[in-house]
Parts: structure tokens; C-alpha cells; sequence
């Protein structure tokens, strides 16, 4: 169900309930999970200042966290090939840290 949101609701925060559950930021805490996030500077899809919050948000409730900026991209992470390696590095490392595979 579409629920608009009003100039009013800004002015008494009302608004932060209506976007809670699209915004990432708003669902971390203290026992939130490591994360590894990457962001294209150019993304049309997802607003960058979104991520900033996040990484803000990861980074006051002290969980573990990569956050990683492509200066060149949009919502693709098309145009930074050099960092697109290190965020797949990252995002190994986190897999093999937080959910590794336990071979027989």
C-alpha cells in the first residue's frame, strides 16, 4: 500500500516511520552483522548520501565494516576496475571470517 509522505511529517519526523523500511541505516544496531558495502559515486538508482548514512550508521554502533567508494561508477561499479578487485577481496575475506565453509 502506497503511503505518501507530507511536508508535515518532516517537520515532525512522522517521515522517518513511513521510510524505515527501505533505509538501511535505520535497521543497524549494536549486533548488526560485519558488512562489506560498495557504493558508486554516480548512481542514479540509489542516492550516495544513503550510503553515507549507512557507513555512519555501521560506524556509531562500532560494527565491523568496509565501506568502499567508487569515485567513477554508477549503481554498476562499472568504471573502477582496480577497486571493484578490492571489494571482491573484501567480500571473500568477510565470507571465509563470518560464514566459512566447513570441509570434511
Amino acid at each position: 500500500m502506497l503511503c505518501p509522505i507530507t511536508a508535515d511529517m518532516f517537520a515532525t519526523g512522522e517521515y522517518l516511520e513511513r521510510v524505515k523500511e527501505i533505509s538501511a541505516d535505520m535497521w543497524i544496531d549494536e549486533n548488526s552483522a560485519p558488512t562489506v558495502c560498495a557504493y558508486g559515486a554516480w548512481d542514479r538508482v540509489q542516492a550516495f548520501g544513503a550510503s553515507r548514512r549507512l557507513d555512519a550508521a555501521l560506524t556509531g554502533h562500532h560494527v565491523l565494516h568496509e565501506y568502499i567508494v567508487f569515485p567513477h561508477s554508477g549503481h554498476g561499479l562499472q568504471n573502477d576496475n582496480k577497486l571493484y578487485g578490492v571489494y571482491m577481496e573484501k567480500v571473500t575475506e568477510y565470507l571465509e571470517t563470518y560464514m566459512p565453509i566447513d570441509c570434511p
